[in-house]
C-alpha cells in the first residue's frame, strides 16, 4: 500500500490487497487522504510576504526576463503555477509553511506578471515546451544544480514537460490537481474554460463556485484574495487576453501530446500525485491516470477538496508535500 505521513490515509486498495494474495505484484492504487477541517481564512502563521525583505525580483531567461521571488531556507524548492495564474495566486500560508524547511522559488510564466515576451525571439506562439524552458532558465539563472519541482493545474503540466526535457535538473515532482498528456486525458469542459477566463457578470463568485466544493465556497469568497501571496512592491497586472488565448492552445495541444505520454512511462523522476476528490476544472479521473503511466508515482486522492488545495488545506498540503520531498 502507498502512504504518506501526516495525514489521516485509508487505503483504498486493501481489499483489493487481499483479493490478490496469491499475486506477486501488488495492485496499483491510490490512498485516499483526509487533511481534517479546512484551514482557509487568514490562519496565525508566517507568511512571506508580510517579511519585506521578500521582493519580486526578475531573472534573465531566452524569452526575456522572468519574475520571482526567492525565500526560506533548505533544500530548493520551484513551484510553478497554472492558467492565467501570477505568482501572487499562490496562498502565502501555503508558502510560509514550505518556506520553514526549503528554499522556495515561485515565478511568473511567460507573459504574465513580471514575466515579458520578448517580440520576434521566439514567437507568439509556444507551447508546454517553451514554459518549461522558461522554468528550467529560473532554475539556471539561480545557479541551481537540481531541484525538487511543485506543479499546480496547468503548471503540474509545466513540471511534467520539464522533467522530461531536464530531467538532470529535476530531484522529484509533486503534481498537483493537473492532468496528463495525450488523448486519454479528461480536458477541461468548455463550461470551465469560460468561467475560468475571468469574463461576464459575476465572475469571481463563478471562478470560486469551480475552484472549490460547495460547502466551502462561503469562506473562499470571504477569504481568497486576502490569503493570496502578495508582497508590498508586486501588483500582479491582468493576464493579456493574447496570453491567455496562448495557454489555452498549449493546453489543448498537450490533451494530444501521445508522444510525451509515452516519454512519461519511462521517466525516472520519483513523483507524487496529489488531486482533489472533488476537483471540477481537473477531474481525480486524470491523477489516477497519471499514476498509471509514471513508474515511480505515488497517488493521494484528497477528500473534501477541489483545484485549488493550497487554500483548503495550505498547512498540512505543505507539510504533506514536506514529508514526500524530504524522504
Amino acid at each position: 500500500m502507498k502512504s504518506m505521513p501526516l495525514a489521516r490515509v485509508v487505503s483504498s486498495c486493501a481489499f483489493a490487497a487481499l483479493a490478490i494474495l496469491a499475486v506477486f505484484a501488488p495492485p496499483a492504487c491510490a490512498d485516499d487522504v483526509s487533511f481534517g477541517q479546512n484551514q482557509l481564512c487568514g490562519l496565525d502563521t508566517a507568511r512571506p510576504d508580510r517579511n519585506p525583505a521578500v521582493q519580486v525580483k526578475t531573472v534573465q531567461g531566452r524569452n526575456g526576463p522572468i519574475g520571482y521571488a526567492r525565500f526560506g531556507r533548505g533544500s530548493p524548492l520551484l513551484l510553478v503555477t497554472g492558467y492565467r495564474a501570477t505568482l501572487g495566486e499562490w496562498n502565502a500560508y501555503f508558502l510560509g509553511e514550505l518556506a520553514k524547511h526549503h528554499d522556495v522559488i515561485i515565478f511568473d510564466n511567460r507573459g504574465v506578471g513580471r514575466s515579458a515576451i520578448v517580440e520576434g525571439r521566439f514567437g507568439p506562439d509556444y507551447g508546454m515546451r517553451e514554459m518549461a524552458a522558461d522554468a528550467a532558465d529560473v532554475i539556471a539563472g539561480l545557479r541551481l544544480s537540481r531541484v525538487d519541482v511543485v506543479g499546480w493545474s496547468m503548471g503540474g503540466m509545466i513540471a511534467q514537460q520539464l522533467a522530461l526535457d531536464a530531467r538532470e535538473k529535476v530531484a522529484s515532482l509533486t503534481l498537483i490537481a493537473t492532468a496528463p498528456p495525450g488523448p486519454d486525458a479528461v480536458p477541461l469542459t468548455p463550461q470551465v474554460q469560460q468561467v475560468l477566463s475571468g469574463s461576464g457578470r459575476d465572475a469571481f463568485a463563478q471562478i470560486m463556485a469551480v475552484l472549490f466544493p460547495a460547502n466551502v465556497v462561503a469562506d473562499a469568497s470571504k477569504c481568497f484574495v486576502g490569503d493570496m501571496f502578495a508582497p508590498p512592491d508586486y501588483k500582479g497586472r491582468p493576464v493579456p487576453d493574447a496570453v491567455a488565448a496562448q495557454q489555452n492552445q498549449a493546453m489543448t495541444r498537450w490533451f494530444a501530446d501521445a508522444a510525451a505520454a509515452a516519454a512519461l512511462r519511462s521517466s525516472p523522476v520519483r513523483t507524487l500525485i496529489i488531486a482533489g476528490a472533488n476537483d471540477d476544472v481537473l477531474a481525480d479521473s486524470n491523477a489516477r491516470h497519471l499514476e498509471q503511466i509514471i513508474p515511480r508515482a505515488t497517488l493521494d486522492i484528497v477528500a473534501d477538496a477541489g483545484h485549488a488545495l493550497m487554500y483548503q488545506y495550505p498547512i498540512e498540503l505543505a507539510r504533506h508535500i514536506d514529508a514526500f520531498v524530504s524522504r
